[in-house]
Formats: C-alpha cells, structure tokens, sequence
C-alpha cells in the first residue's frame, strides 16, 4: 500500500477521534464536597456517610466526602477557615459561634432536635427534673442547655463535675446525674448492667435542632455548589431512612464504641422521633424554632436582646421546603 494512502488513512483515523478528546478534556471536573462531623461515626449523622456511599451529587459534578469528628474536633472553626465546606452542629451552637463572629450559616436540619437527655438511676421516688434537685451533675459546666435547665427548674442546689466517657464515677454513685445523647447513653449503662431512666432536654422544652452548616462566603459565591450538596444529603437521608441496613457495617467499623445491638437501638429510635416522617420534608427548619431557640438563649444571658436568630441560618436552601 502506498505511503500516501497510508497517511490519509491515518489522518482519517485522528480526525475521527479529535470529538472524543475535546468531549473527554471539557469533562467537567468533580469538586470534593467535604462535610466535617461533630462526633465518631453514628446513626445521627447516618444520612450523610449514605449520601458518601451511594455517590450522590455526582450528576451535579460533587463528590460527597464526610470526615469523622471527635472530642477535639471543632467544627465551627474548621469550617469557618476553610478545612471544609460544611459541618454538622448544634443549633445553639450555630448561634452563639454566629454571635462571637464567625460568618457560619445553618442550611439543613438533619434532625429535629439534638437528642440531649440526662440520666440518672433508677429511682421511683423521681416523678420529675425537680426530683433531682441536690445531686451530683455530670455535665458539660457551661454549656447552654445545662445553664437554661438549671434556671428554668430552679436546680440551684447541685453540684456540677465535668462529663466524661467514663461510666465508673455514674456507677459508685447512685446520686449522680450525666448527660448524653438519648440515643447512646441509656442503652450503653443498662449494657453494662445499671438500671437507669432518664429525663430528655426536648421534654423540658429545649429543642435545638442538629444542623449542617457552611459560610456566608460559600452560600454567595457558589450557590450552584451549597444547593447540590444539600439535595445530595437530603437524599441520603431519604435513602437511609428507607433502608438502614446498608450502612451499618460502615459505621459499626468505624466507631467501635457502639455495639451493633446499641447501634440497632440508636437507629430504630432515630428515625421513629428525630427524622422527619414526610421525607419529602427532611431538612426544612421554621422561622418559630429558631425563634423559641433565640429566646431560650437571651433568657440565660448567652445572646443579647437585640442579636436577631435570622443571621444564623437560611431556610431557602432545601428542596421543597418553603423559604
């Protein structure tokens, strides 16, 4: 075959190809959407790894990548100086990190309320919080929720100790109350054979929702981004309350302090008082709650009278829920 012929043919060949390589080199790239727990893997934070495991947000060019908390780390900083684009956080939180400064913005509500609660043993003589005026508190000294609690029920005559992980000192001592989340704590004592009962901070009247945040800077300068990532974790949550089963081993691996048996228990209690039931309603906050949340707040002296809740959060950003 003549050289000429040859080359012609060859020609025809990379003329044929050059679409494909234009279409390959305009792919747009994938931007890696990080989202930085507050906490170990666990079940309230269950929708997020789902939307990592199941690849959403991909068709909007994101990749969902969720970065594993504990007790030093602090979202609200880390989000705020850029280590990554969203966090899970406390309402509360939200708000006072709002009113020292930081230019952070709650935009999902993944539950319906953190699921505070304080745990005490087993005592038929307890009818209520104000049964327990005189203890021993095991609590995060100066946290919000405890300092609202304390004035709210009038315990003036406690004593208060630093939480830890450590069930040792709840156990020597039959008098002592600690704090938890309603999910974990209750199980984990009875696990280790304490007969305990409990007092939820929701029943007491203080519900500040569990959040994800992200910036001002990244809702004003990539709204395309901050809306994909939230209907990618909205779906998640859809999809993890539709089929839990999936992600267990994921989590359990992760975070062995949570037995399958306890972990089982968190889920099931999860999505029966926590998860919106009308999944098509899964992150939507109102204007009300955020407003009660302001108020309880101002009463303890944590916001001033003219801090306006607004500024902390943006409900326009969930699919189908009304801004």
């Amino acid at each position: 075959m003549k050289t000429s012929t040859l080359l012609a043919r060859a020609l025809c060949a990379a003329a044929a190809l050059l679409p494909f390589a234009h279409a390959a080199s305009a792919a747009p790239e994938v931007q890696n959407v990080r989202i930085l727990s507050n906490w170990f893997a666990q079940p309230d934070q269950a929708g997020y790894w789902q939307a990592q495991q199941d690849g959403l947000g991909k068709e909007a060019g994101i990749r969902i990548s969720v970065l594993q908390g504990g007790p030093k780390i602090q979202t609200v900083p880390q989000v705020a100086s850029g280590q990554a684009e969203f966090g899970i956080g406390n309402a509360d939180d939200v708000l006072l990190a709002r009113l020292r400064g930081a230019p952070v913005r709650a935009v999902f509500a993944h539950l319906d309320h953190v699921p505070y609660t304080l745990v005490y043993h087993a005592d038929p003589a307890v009818k209520g919080i104000a049964d327990l005026q005189g203890r021993t508190f095991a609590v995060n000294i100066g946290n919000a929720y405890w300092e609202w609690t304390k004035k709210r029920y009038k315990l003036a005559n406690t004593r208060e100790i630093p939480v830890s992980g450590d069930l040792s000192l709840f156990r020597d001592d039959p008098k002592m109350v600690q704090q938890g989340y309603s999910l974990f704590l209750p199980a984990r004592m009875a696990a280790s054979g304490l007969a305990v009962q409990q007092i939820t901070l929701a029943s007491l009247g203080y519900r500040p929702y569990s959040v994800l945040f992200t910036t001002d800077e990244l809702i004003r300068t990539r709204p395309a981004l901050v809306k994909a990532a939230i209907a990618a974790v909205q779906q998640g949550w859809r999809n993890y309350v539709r089929d839990p089963s999936g992600l267990k081993p994921l989590l359990t691996g992760m975070n062995k302090q949570i037995s399958p048996e306890i972990y089982d228990a968190a889920n099931k209690l999860m999505i029966e008082t926590l998860v919106s039931h009308d999944l098509n309603r899964v992150g939507c906050m109102d204007d009300a709650r955020w407003k009660e949340l302001a108020g309880q707040l101002r009463s303890v002296a944590f916001l001033p009278a003219g801090f306006d809740e607004r500024q902390a959060y943006d409900r326009g950003l969930v699919p189908g829920c009304q801004p």
